[in-house]
């Protein structure tokens, strides 16, 4: 029943740094949010799932999971930050060209909202 009690104040306390997250800021609230999660998951992995009561080996599953969770972003970080975001990926050239496509289309349709700016100064001179 303690661990029962002990999820619902983490709770509680996740909720009402939620509410008071523009007094203390998002990145504040998002680290305390993430940190009373882990700590309930930490209570409901220990006790439901009976970890507490078991011998060190939990240990010897655990650490290749770990190492492959950290290895796997790293792995990746290369393609992501070097490839994703290169001025010339097809993918933003594509997007650049479909802009100025629209743009050519949007001044074809509307050559009333290029006027008023070439007008402007013979406007002044009346």
């Amino acid at each position: 029943m303690a661990i029962f009690f002990i999820l619902c104040l983490l709770t509680v306390a996740s909720v009402i740094a939620d509410m008071a997250g523009g007094a203390i800021g998002k990145l504040l609230v998002g680290l305390i949010v993430l940190v009373v999660a882990s700590l309930k998951a930490m209570y409901v992995m220990m006790y439901f799932m009976h970890l507490k009561f078991e011998g060190a080996w939990k240990w010897v599953l655990l650490a290749p999971t770990v190492i492959l969770a950290l290895a796997v972003p790293a792995a990746l970080a290369p393609d992501i930050a070097f490839k994703y975001y290169d001025p010339q990926n097809p993918q933003q050239k594509a997007f650049r060209e479909q802009q100025a496509l629209e743009k050519a289309a949007h001044a074809d349709a509307h050559p009333a909202a290029a006027a008023p700016a070439a007008e402007a100064p013979a406007a002044e001179k009346h």
